[in-house]
């Protein structure tokens, strides 16, 4: 006989709890870093992103169905890496003539250099390194195309993954810089929005988290090659 009450499945109410806790997390360990006068505040923000999502992931994890997430990786799901890679590529030269449009100042749209210029360390560039290629996907594709696309998949697939879609673009609205906030996200929000579309069609598809993981780690890739270029470097690029 069972032990306890039957799981439940997950709800856009989870989703929520877990977004929350992200944000929560996050404000709570870059006061931290504030307070002990870190130099890194961005890696205190990232660890309290992820803790707090963690924390309340488990939590709900002990009365709600794991397996419907869907979180299986293959080795072939490598695979995706290079399609996600592509598909950043060729998005960012589909709206090239708008960003240049929109930024004629050469201004990047989101504030990368910020981030650049504090990986001044080895450990650091790797720190960033590893949350933009792996730790970030494992945990937004969790979210959105885990626990978001599963709670709102009985409404429709085609809802799930336009709905999913949006959601997932318009949160990144907050990493923007506020001065032409939107104007970048113009330029920002369509691409994530078609990434969203194809890796919640993947994880449809194929019925797995792991298509979906990879392709928002190669996706990541052009950032993490741009995180390992010296910020002297950038501002010669203008």
């Amino acid at each position: 006989m069972s032990g306890g009450p039957p799981a439940r499945s997950w709800s856009v109410y989870d989703y929520v709890l877990l977004w929350l806790a992200g944000q929560v997390g996050a404000a709570l360990l870059i006061a931290l870093g504030v307070a002990v006068g870190a130099d890194s505040i961005i890696v205190f923000s990232l660890a309290g992103l992820y803790l707090g999502f963690s924390i309340v992931f488990w939590l709900l994890s002990r009365r709600r169905d794991v397996a419907e997430l869907r979180l299986s990786v293959e080795t072939s799901d490598l695979v995706y890496i290079g399609l996600g890679l592509v598909l950043q590529i060729g998005l960012a030269i589909a709206i090239l003539p708008l960003i240049n449009f929109l930024f004629p100042e050469g201004r990047p749209p989101q504030e990368l250099a910020t981030v650049i210029a504090q990986a001044d360390t080895p450990l650091l560039q790797l720190t960033l390194v590893a949350a933009t290629v792996v730790i970030g996907p494992a945990v937004e594709e969790l979210t959105y195309r885990g626990v978001l696309l599963r709670a709102l998949e009985g409404r429709g697939k085609t809802l799930a993954i336009v709905v999913s879609s949006v959601v997932f673009a318009a949160i990144h609205i907050t990493g923007l810089d506020a001065a032409t906030i939107w104007r970048s996200a113009l330029v920002v929000l369509p691409p994530l929005f078609v990434l969203g579309v194809v890796a919640a069609w993947l994880t449809l598809r194929t019925g797995r988290l792991g298509p979906a993981i990879f392709l928002h780690s190669g996706w990541n890739l052009l950032t993490a090659f741009v995180l390992l270029i010296p910020i002297e470097v950038l501002e010669e690029l203008g």
